[in-house]
């Protein structure tokens, strides 16, 4: 069971019920909002910034005819000191332009990055992926087969009666005692799958010609077990992914929540628990909308701030924060992709025991019910779009 209880901590990392679904939705519905709105100003100001340029520009090139053509000394210098004038108010519209564009893509990347908050929060898994794994765990285990658990009971018995006399036999009982039957969810795999082949097969070897029906049943009954256990043990395989996902997934969270309070607290001065309060659990999406439009301008003042401070290297401070969240969004993409991955790993599961005559219908079951955890899965997080949206999330100054 650890082996799944890992992958319901891993889906439940990324997985969501769905009202929880429509919270995300509602998450991103707030972020594609705020960055109209903000593309919106940014496209204002610089349709109106194209305009002033070109409107000095104009003027320049009056003033270089004019000057072109004065025979007045004075005339040239009075007019080269306007035409300084106006190269440095056209400087002035050109850094306002980068200004805005600025703003645009830190307020874009603290907004992504303050959304990726909902989006690899633990939330719970879908009602539909309980009843794959439930069902996954069932193929797993010969007693929930029509017959085994009855027959098996004749096995026991037939266990405790010989193994006094036999080493295999008290050891497989040994087992069973200390994990607990094959009722209780103990893993189908390992030693404990190897000796009850052993068991089960002196059990057969034992029967006389009397007991042909339970021969022919108990044979059955080797064929299923040894089935299951080969079941069993390819979805092991699938599932020691998980591992690697799961770890993955942590450490995306880590870097996510360092990066957050760089950015929050350490560059724009915003208080994390304000910022948990008024837009992490924040549910009234017209809010959120404003706090992080009132972050954004926060943003634009600090922007403005270190250009004034450090007018040669402002940029690369913000530069390098967008490039980090940049970086998080398409590691957060990769390991959405590796999950979807892994899911389609199990259609070849499937497809491989769906012809056998003993798993054949819970085969069917699992293909449907796979089929819901993975649509589920694609309808939340598409892998492919994500990563193409965090590779275009900036704009060009």
């Amino acid at each position: 069971m650890k082996k799944i209880q890992l992958v319901f901590f891993l889906f439940t990392s990324l997985l969501v019920l769905p009202v929880q679904a429509q919270e995300l939705e509602n998450s991103q519905s707030v972020t594609e909002q705020v960055l109209r709105e903000l593309n919106r100003e940014r496209t204002l100001l610089s349709q109106s910034l194209d305009y002033r340029i070109r409107e000095i520009d104009s003027k320049i090139s009056n003033l270089d005819e004019s000057i072109k053509n004065s025979n007045s000394a004075s005339e040239k210098v009075e007019k080269l000191l306007e035409r300084v004038k106006y190269l440095e108010e056209r400087q002035e519209e050109i850094d306002k332009n980068t200004i805005s564009v600025y703003k645009y893509n830190y307020s874009s990347a603290v907004l992504n990055l303050a959304s990726m908050e909902r989006e690899i929060k633990p939330l719970n898994l879908f009602n539909t992926s309980r009843e794959f794994y439930s069902t996954l765990d069932r193929v797993s285990n010969p007693m929930h087969h029509e017959g085994y658990q009855e027959w098996f009971g004749t096995f026991k018995d037939y266990m405790k009666e010989e193994k006094e006399d036999d080493a295999k036999l008290a050891a497989l009982d040994h087992i069973l005692n200390v994990t607990g039957d094959l009722t209780k969810g103990t893993p189908f795999t390992g030693m404990f799958a190897g000796s009850l082949f052993d068991g089960i097969s002196m059990f057969i070897n034992s029967l006389n010609r009397r007991d042909r029906e339970l021969k022919k049943e108990s044979m059955e009954m080797l064929k299923l077990t040894t089935t299951v256990a080969q079941f069993t043990h390819d979805k092991d395989l699938i599932e020691t992914e998980w591992v690697a996902i799961n770890k993955s997934l942590e450490e995306l969270k880590e870097l996510q929540n360092k990066a957050l309070k760089e950015n929050l607290q350490d560059i724009l001065g915003v208080d994390v628990k304000e910022f948990e309060e008024k837009f992490t659990n924040e549910t009234d999406a017209k809010k959120r909308t404003q706090y992080i439009l009132d972050i954004s301008k926060i943003a634009e003042n600090k922007i403005v701030e270190e250009r004034n401070k450090n007018p040669e290297n402002w940029k690369q401070a913000y530069h390098d924060q967008m490039l980090a969240v940049q970086n998080l969004k398409i590691r957060f993409g990769s390991i959405t992709f590796r999950i979807l991955e892994n899911l389609n790993k199990y259609e070849k599961l499937i497809e491989k025991y769906k012809n056998d005559k003993y798993l054949k219908d819970e085969m069917v079951q699992l293909e449907l019910k796979l089929d819901m955890v993975r649509n589920s899965f694609e309808s939340t997080f598409n892998p492919q779009e994500y990563i193409k949206a965090s590779n275009e999330m900036y704009i060009v100054e």
